[in-house]
C-alpha cells in the first residue's frame, strides 16, 4: 500500500512537471504576420522568434507593430502557437528612474 502510494505520487509529479515543460509563452512586438500561412514573428528585447499557428484564425486581426502574448508548445523543433492575446504596450517612464 505504501509503495503504491509512493509510485502514484511520483507519477503525478512527473506528469505535472512534464505539462509545465511543454507549455511556454512569450510577449513582444509583432514584426511579421501572415494569416494565410499561419505564421507570426515576435521581437522581445534582443530575441526574435517565429511561430506557426495551429489555425490562421488565431492571428487574423494581428498586425505588425501590435504587442501580443503567445502561448505555444514546441513540436519537432518548431514553436506552435496555441493562443495569441493582445497586450497593452508598456509605457515608457519619463524623466526619472
Amino acid at each position: 500500500m505504501k509503495r503504491t502510494t509512493i509510485v502514484l505520487l511520483i507519477g503525478f509529479i512527473i506528469v505535472v512537471f512534464a505539462g509545465v515543460a511543454l507549455a511556454a509563452e512569450m510577449s513582444g512586438e509583432v514584426t511579421a504576420v501572415d494569416a494565410a500561412k499561419g505564421t507570426l514573428t515576435l521581437k522581445s528585447g534582443t530575441v526574435e522568434a517565429a511561430f506557426d499557428c495551429e489555425t490562421g484564425s488565431l492571428i487574423k486581426d494581428v498586425k505588425v507593430g501590435d504587442m501580443v502574448m503567445v502561448e505555444y508548445k514546441e513540436d519537432g523543433g518548431k514553436k506552435k502557437a496555441t493562443k495569441v492575446t493582445a497586450v497593452a504596450p508598456m509605457k515608457k517612464k519619463s524623466g526619472g528612474y
